[in-house]
């Protein structure tokens, strides 16, 4: 049989076409993941009012650790949602999940921040106001990266997209690690069944944070050893 015409297969090492499988149920259970901390999440504060904290809580959730999350992996080549997605489809899916997750994002955190009259008063209060300063900014390098090609005589796409994509990530994991330290306030505890809930929750979205991280830092990874 002509190479050209073997399959992909019978063209790929054993060990690599196990690596792949292992990435497609890894990005199963991360969306697994995602779906459960965004289901329960948007359950529980509708359930029991959007109003101050309450709106808060789910419009970073939404925004954060669903929107934003989907948005940095649709370049995945392992997600399972945009597997057969042209790469052109795939980019415009990012940029709208990205600016819709981003925006739901910040104004969450603007809520909370009026609030609280900008008191950064614990560590999720902190991290939430990182996150939303990281994620103003990720907005303007977005559109830089975005128009890479016509500002290439001033910048160079290279290093454009490469500083976009240390900046998404960090965003995201700040943005993450916020949500994550959320789970101990009050609003959230006097509203689950136990504490031990309040472990899985913390479980499900490092898992995820980690998980969602994976294609980002494989294609930074291979930008920085080019």
């Amino acid at each position: 049989m002509p190479m050209d015409t073997k399959p992909v297969s019978e063209t790929r090492p054993m060990h690599a076409l196990v690596f792949d499988r292992l990435e497609i149920i890894f990005n199963i259970i991360n969306q697994m993941c995602i779906g459960f901390v965004t289901i329960y999440i948007s359950w529980m504060y509708l359930r029991t009012g959007l109003a101050g904290t309450g709106l808060h809580a789910w419009l970073t959730t939404i925004g954060f650790s669903f929107l934003m999350a989907e948005g940095i992996m649709c370049h995945y080549k392992h997600n399972i949602l945009t597997l057969n997605f042209r790469r052109e489809t795939k980019t415009i899916i990012h940029w709208v999940l990205q600016v819709l997750g981003g925006g739901i994002g910040i104004a969450g955190v603007l809520i909370q921040l009026i609030h609280d009259k900008f008191d950064l008063f614990n560590t999720h209060a902190k991290l939430g106001f990182a996150a939303f300063i990281l994620c103003c900014i990720s907005f303007v390098t977005g559109l830089s990266a975005l128009f890479s090609t016509t500002l290439k005589r001033i910048l160079s796409p290279l290093l454009n997209k490469t500083f976009h994509n240390i900046l998404g990530i960090g965003t995201f994991v700040v943005a993450l690690s916020a949500q994550y330290y959320g789970y101990n306030t009050g609003l959230f505890t006097r509203n689950v069944p136990s504490k031990d809930f309040v472990i899985l929750m913390k479980c499900l979205t490092l898992i995820s944070l980690i998980l969602s991280c994976l294609g980002p830092l494989r294609t930074l990874f291979f930008i920085l050893k080019a």
